[in-house]
């Protein structure tokens, strides 16, 4: 659901790839493929009672899959994400939002403490070097960009409007302007990650007036792409809100690769 949402700026999408030139919608879609094996077997490992650091290898394993199969990381911050989010669940052993939440962040803290700091990551060079809490400090904090801010902005979006695609629009609006997205930085520095910001406030008020927010997305993928600017952590948390979305049966669990097909009508 989040590679069709289209248009999205910087990102791969129905109408064209964005600020990604090795990448293509047959690509991602094969990536999200292996996302899905790769979360069948977190489930499996958890209903075998097995420990998390063998749920950690698990995600390790799936991060270098999609590198060989594939030449590029394309899902690796939303295998993290979404494996933590369906771990954490697991011991929460409910769906009230808060023991979710604590479960996350207690999880999130024996990760980043157990991992070996020698070989260091992409990630780690940029928020190093940005002075950034990115990717860290979303899961200690306990995933506020989706659980304080998406799924809030889609909810009302959708009460408001009325309009499954528009009520997307907004809740990537608003995570345009508080994920600390280190694929921004890493392409743009933090100019780039202020544009987004700026980017997404003007998004959102353009949708909190009704008005049509396709040829402003439009004009920014244009922007996005002549700038190599892209959204990565943006749209990691997008994919994970539509989760979130879908498990609360919030979102039909039918017929979900049609859910915005009869309302984007790409340029």
């Amino acid at each position: 659901m989040e590679l069709y949402l289209t248009p999205k700026p910087g990102l791969v999408d129905l109408a064209d790839t964005g600020s990604h030139t090795d990448l293509t919608v047959p690509i991602m879609e094969q990536s999200i493929a292996y996302v899905g094996d790769y979360l069948e077997e977190i489930v499996q490992s958890l209903q075998n009672g097995q420990a998390f650091e063998y749920q950690k290898e698990i995600a390790i394993r799936a991060e270098r899959r999609l590198f060989d199969n594939l030449g590029t990381n394309t899902h690796k911050g939303y295998i993290f994400l979404s494996g933590m989010l369906l771990i954490a669940q697991w011991h929460a052993g409910c769906s009230e939002e808060a023991n979710i939440r604590q479960a996350l962040a207690s999880l999130s803290e024996k990760f980043f403490m157990s991992t070996v700091t020698g070989a260091e990551t992409h990630g780690q060079r940029v928020r190093e070097k940005f002075k950034a809490g990115g990717i860290v400090r979303e899961s200690i904090e306990g995933f506020p960009s989706l659980f304080d801010e998406a799924l809030p902005a889609y909810r009302a979006a959708l009460k408001r409007h009325g309009c499954n695609t528009v009520a997307s629009f907004a809740m990537m609006a608003r995570l345009m302007q508080v994920v600390e997205d280190t694929t921004t930085l890493h392409r743009a520095g933090v100019e780039g990650l202020a544009r987004v910001r700026r980017d997404g406030r003007q998004l959102e008020r353009l949708i909190a007036a009704g008005e049509d927010c396709v040829a402003f997305l439009e004009e920014l993928n244009r922007h996005y792409i002549q700038m190599n600017i892209t959204i990565g952590g943006v749209a990691d948390m997008l994919g994970l809100a539509y989760g979130m979305l879908i498990a609360g049966e919030e979102i039909p669990d039918q017929h979900q690769t049609s859910f915005l097909s009869a309302e984007i009508v790409p340029s």
